[in-house]
């Protein structure tokens, strides 16, 4: 866990700038976007400016956050924020894979902080007067964010305690992924108490399905592979399903996990092709494979039990190398 001497330090450096720039990784999820939004009420609570800034358009899955603040579109907005901002806020990522519309403005960025929860790490926010708080053994980013709240004396107010349960109930999918601890429920039934509610955030996230996702998991599921004896678990979304099924790519979130009910199932791979041809690889496992170990094997990174990879190669040559490099890891016990 995180020294309370650090989130006072964390404090004091955030009241130390004015207008921060705050972002997260590509493809934002609930973790990410429910920090974003929290921290960003909380700074205009403490008359600091945020801008929190999204590299792609705010997923529809997550409107219940989406009037929470004013979104900058990074493509739009970006130039201006650069010059603007006197310090950058890092969230749920320390990866620079997952940070690329970043690349050119992180070696002259202003003082910077980074706030994650990943085993992966590149060497961000290690500057003079930069700050990186990272704690892997937390199960979410907002997490971190919560309990830094507690330590330095900050209102859970109603729409930050939302914010904050969204991103801790979907990154340990609602409760029922491993990294449901203690401290994930004890933080929850306190985001409850502060007037989170629950049962509206389940609803608004997990029951506003388009019938073109079911659709889009139907053909996903109809190809389903088993491989190491059935203790692998391949999936395959091609551009081809999403243009018969006329789903969205926002849709794709969590659909790694349709497999996970399958008896004696270690891990699961969903391969996902990209518009311009890259292969987008998501990793999950449940008790064995450290798939964050074997995602670092081509660029990636993430959790033990989660993680994700976005390998140069055609998808032939991509899916053999990655479904090879994992069925000889479980092979080998999971290593």
């Amino acid at each position: 866990m995180v020294n309370p001497r650090e989130y006072h330090n964390v404090r004091t450096w955030l009241e130390g700038c004015r207008r921060p720039l705050l972002v997260s990784h590509r493809r934002p999820d609930g973790d990410a976007l429910g920090a974003l939004a929290a921290l960003t009420q909380v700074l205009r609570s403490l008359d600091r400016d945020p801008r929190p800034a999204l590299f792609e358009p705010f997923p529809p899955r997550y409107a219940l956050l989406a009037d929470m603040t004013n979104w900058h579109p990074w493509d739009e907005d970006g130039p201006r924020l650069t010059a603007e901002c006197d310090a950058l806020v890092i969230l749920d990522t320390c990866a620079l894979s997952q940070l690329e519309p970043l690349a050119a403005y992180l070696p002259h960025a202003p003082r910077t902080l980074v706030l994650d929860h990943h085993a992966t790490r590149d060497p961000l926010a290690q500057r003079p007067g930069d700050l990186c708080v990272c704690d892997e053994s937390a199960g979410a980013v907002c997490l971190l964010i919560g309990e830094w709240m507690k330590a330095v004396g900050l209102p859970f107010r109603p729409p930050v305690a939302t914010a904050l349960l969204t991103g801790l109930a979907t990154d340990c999918g609602w409760f029922r992924f491993s990294n449901t601890d203690a401290r994930m429920l004890q933080m929850a039934a306190e985001l409850v108490a502060a007037g989170a509610p629950a049962h509206t955030i389940y609803r608004a996230i997990y029951e506003q399905d388009p019938p073109a996702k079911l659709r889009l998991i139907a053909r996903m599921l109809a190809a389903l592979e088993l491989h190491a004896g059935g203790r692998l678990a391949v999936l395959a979304l091609r551009n081809a399903d999403y243009e018969t099924t006329g789903a969205d790519r926002a849709l794709t979130e969590d659909l790694v996990n349709e497999a996970g009910r399958l008896a004696g199932l270690e891990a699961t791979i969903l391969f996902t092709e990209e518009p311009d041809g890259q292969v987008r690889v998501n990793l999950r496992s449940k008790s064995v494979l450290d798939v964050a170990a074997l995602a670092r094997r081509f660029g990636g990174g993430g959790h033990v039990r989660a993680a994700g990879a976005r390998p140069p190669g055609t998808w032939d040559e991509v899916v053999g190398r990655v479904v090879a490099e994992a069925v000889a890891a479980l092979g080998s016990g999971g290593g």
